[in-house]
């Protein structure tokens, strides 16, 4: 071989090299795909809906986990058993990341199935009296009321925020997915 063929050769080989490493570093840059962002907003409500919390918060940062709280009511437990994802509309990044994607989920509207609550209350102490254990008689309002099928929805918005971690894409979370989650409200669901 002489040194003219060598010489190609190398020059062959180290532009076959820089063209896969231009693609890699072009791909890895892009961030997460359309799919890939709907797959994992699609695990995390469907975990979340049946109740398998601890699962759904290992699709978060570690750092954020802590905000998917346990319901420990009856109308916490309702506003999570009805999570959808409804939508996702785009999928975008700062920089390289961290990424966002716009999102909407449907729940239970918490401020009417509350207000409602409150009314029923009302209106029963007004014909009956004060009741004898007033936390006992708000549970059964909210109990009459959480078992019917028609209970109203509301589509919360919420810009949810993602992180590539070891090649793995993690939902970051915050007090917005926190509120779009619980129902659309700044309402405390433990006890």
């Amino acid at each position: 071989m002489s040194k003219k063929q060598v010489l190609l050769l190398f020059v062959s080989a180290g532009l076959i090299l820089a063209a896969v490493l231009g693609v890699y570093f072009y791909r890895s840059n892009l961030g997460p795909s359309r799919a890939e962002v709907s797959a994992l907003l699609s695990a995390f409500t469907e975990k979340i809906a049946s109740g398998a919390l601890d699962e759904a918060r290992q699709l978060m940062t570690e750092d954020t986990r802590a905000l998917l709280r346990d319901p420990g009511t009856q109308l916490g437990e309702t506003v999570y058993r009805e999570l959808k994802l409804k939508s996702i509309d785009s999928v975008r990044s700062e920089g390289g990341g961290p990424y966002t994607a716009d999102v909407v989920f449907t729940t239970p509207d918490t401020m009417k199935i509350m207000t409602k609550a409150g009314m029923l209350f009302a209106e029963k102490a007004a014909e009956e009296g004060p009741a004898e254990d007033p936390d006992q008689a708000i549970a059964n309002i909210y109990t009459e009321i959480l078992s019917r099928d028609d209970l109203p929805t509301i589509d919360n918005f919420c810009v949810v925020r993602l992180e590539l971690q070891n090649g793995r894409l993690l939902i970051r979370g915050d007090a917005a997915l926190q509120q779009a989650l619980e129902g659309g409200q700044r309402v405390e669901l433990q006890n």
